[in-house]
């Protein structure tokens, strides 16, 4: 088969494309190049806030697309798959679904199904935008609604939707978000996150537990890492001996990676029902997850028995009391980090993941 993964998001069409191509198939990634990755067959570079980025954005789209052509499978990563214009992406988007046989949307992050479905603050407990029934009123929110519901990022994403062969999801959120509108094409499938073969699991007697959390600069409220270093931070003045910190900013990509080596738990999200991208890498390294993992999201993939990721919720005292409860109950850590690197392989296999996405495809 002939594949076309078109759009970048922490590397997994790379990491999917791989796992194709080892299966023998014929696999294109085209992308734009940033801070945080740049692996990609088609690459240009992401300076489409200026107006000469847009130019040169578009000239490179518009020099390769003749190459893109006689696919079998198109995939895109978001329906703002590339950095330009959403009203140029329409018509990007007419062509790549007139001159090849099967076109997907991915559903790997924040678009308007989603926000829309946070928004009606009706199937979640709990979002990024709405946390015990109060609008959670910060500047990424309200950027994210500008361009998604009052902009034309939008209408495009409802274009793509109704005229696309399926829609991918990765995460219970968008899988909630996508299928009461599109049930008869929408799929769960995770993220492909690649094994590592010797992961360091901690050990059984560790004495000081080492915490890392990555923060963005000024924009802490993101994901509820204020809340999540808070009281972090709270754990650390009560237990200074046995509690250490490790605290990152802005970071690009490989050094995150980096940086959550030799550490035995990661803070990552608090918003969220499912663990995200960063929570997973990290737990295929052996280390432990404090973030989103609700009893829908493990039902989503048909797991009853692994529970490697300590839930969190935006309520009370919820953060800090699990977390000392795990600092109290350090003999614990160990055998969750087995349990995370079990569930990694179990669950987000590349091959796994491809053969699942290849069903699919031919399917619909």
């Amino acid at each position: 088969m002939k594949i076309l993964l078109i759009g970048e998001y922490s590397n997994i069409h790379w990491i999917l494309a791989q796992a194709l191509r080892n299966m023998g198939h014929k696999v294109d990634v085209l992308s734009n190049s940033n801070l945080w990755l740049n692996s990609s067959d088609y690459l240009f570079t992401n300076k489409a806030t200026t107006r000469w980025g847009v130019l040169k954005n578009t000239f490179n789209l518009l020099k390769v697309l003749p190459q893109l052509r006689g696919y079998d499978v198109v995939q895109l990563v978001n329906p703002y798959f590339v950095e330009l214009k959403p009203e140029l992406l329409q018509y990007v988007f007419q062509y790549l679904k007139k001159n090849n046989k099967k076109i997907f949307l991915g559903g790997f992050e924040y678009d308007f199904y989603w926000i829309y479905m946070c928004l009606n603050n009706s199937n979640l407990r709990y979002s990024d935008f709405y946390a015990n029934g109060i609008y959670r009123d910060t500047i990424d929110n309200k950027m994210a609604i500008i361009n998604w519901m009052h902009g034309f990022r939008g209408k495009l994403n409802r274009i793509i939707a109704n005229n696309c062969n399926g829609i991918i999801t990765c995460l219970y959120e968008s899988y909630l978000a996508y299928q009461p509108y599109f049930p008869g094409k929408t799929k769960f499938i995770p993220f492909p996150i690649e094994s590592l073969p010797n992961p360091q699991c901690p050990s059984p007697d560790i004495e000081k537990v080492k915490f890392y959390i990555s923060l963005k600069h000024h924009r802490e409220e993101w994901k509820g890492k204020d809340k999540l270093y808070s009281a972090l931070y709270a754990l650390q003045y009560k237990y200074p001996s046995e509690c250490e910190i490790v605290q990152t900013i802005f970071t690009p990509y490989d050094d995150c990676e980096h940086f959550v080596d030799g550490c035995d738990v990661m803070l990552d999200q608090l918003y969220s029902h499912s663990p995200g991208l960063n929570a997973l890498h990290a737990m295929s390294k052996g280390v432990v997850v404090i973030g989103g993992a609700e009893e829908e999201h493990y039902n989503l993939l048909g797991e009853n028995k692994l529970r490697p990721i300590i839930n969190v919720r935006p309520e009370g005292n919820d953060i800090y009391d699990k977390l000392e409860d795990l600092l109290v109950n350090k003999d614990k850590i160990s055998q969750l980090s087995a349990d995370g690197i079990e569930y990694i392989k179990k669950h987000h296999c590349p091959i796994k993941v491809a053969k699942e996405c290849l069903d699919f495809w031919e399917q619909n």
